[in-house]
């Protein structure tokens, strides 16, 4: 088998080059692009440094700094007992709607059965979120599964036929 160092030292002192580019000349372009796209994006404080390496004569390797974390602009995250929060503020205001609109008697059941299915879907939904609240959230816990309850009960009612005069 032969060593791919004796083939290049022996290239060398016949003082031939090889045949195939060194892998700097290969990168260059995309070193060069990269480093144009980082400035132009602002990010030109990354320092690049160049070592040798003393095993391989010709081979080269680069050093980046590490990359920083990206500040995003106007991201809001919200933590469960936010997003419970919401979803039972939203489902109150769909059994509200739904209240005002079963008290009309110019509204027909049949009008109002699709608001019913989205408060089902809804409820639903609230109650599976409750669930991973923590004990440090237990009154919000309390009025999300009373809410969801409700819901379900005025779901199963008029289902049921409760309001069919």
């Amino acid at each position: 088998m032969v060593d791919i160092k004796q083939i290049n030292e022996l290239a060398q002192s016949l003082g031939r080059s090889t045949a195939n580019p060194s892998k700097t000349e290969k990168t260059g372009g995309f070193e060069n692009a990269l480093t144009q796209a980082l400035d132009q994006a602002g990010q030109s404080h990354i320092e690049q440094t160049t070592q040798t390496d003393e095993t391989e004569p010709g081979m080269e390797t680069t050093k980046a700094a590490s990359l920083e974390e990206i500040p995003s602009i106007g991201l809001r995250i919200q933590d469960q007992s936010s997003i419970v929060s919401g979803k039972t503020d939203m489902l109150l205001g769909l059994l509200d709607s739904y209240s005002n609109k079963l008290e009309n008697p110019g509204i027909s059941l049949k009008s109002i059965a699709p608001i019913l299915e989205q408060i089902n879907q809804k409820a639903d939904s609230l109650l599976k979120e409750s669930v991973s609240l923590g004990p440090e959230n237990q009154d919000l816990k309390n009025i999300a599964t009373q809410t969801v309850i409700a819901a379900q009960t005025e779901y199963q009612r008029f289902q049921r036929g409760d309001y069919v005069s």
